[in-house]
């Protein structure tokens, strides 16, 4: 298990692989592996999902991946 931080400007909702897990600028716990992230919809973020490695990262130093808005 690891952590993921997922930034955009505006508290969003965040989906790994296709299941809500927590929000934008807030670590969430998942397995390590690779993970499909995306904000759901509105589609109005860029790009329009990410591929993500977990290799076990800290609550304190969580792997980040960004969006930016449209």
């Amino acid at each position: 298990m690891g952590f993921l931080l997922v930034e955009f400007p505006t508290v969003r909702e965040v989906f790994i692989d296709d299941v809500q897990c927590g929000a934008t600028n807030t670590a969430c716990q998942v397995s390590n592996g690779f993970h499909r992230v995306d904000l759901g919809t509105p589609e109005d973020y860029m790009p329009s999902f990410r591929r993500v490695e977990v290799r076990g990262e800290p609550s304190q130093a969580p792997k980040t991946t960004s969006f930016l808005p449209r």
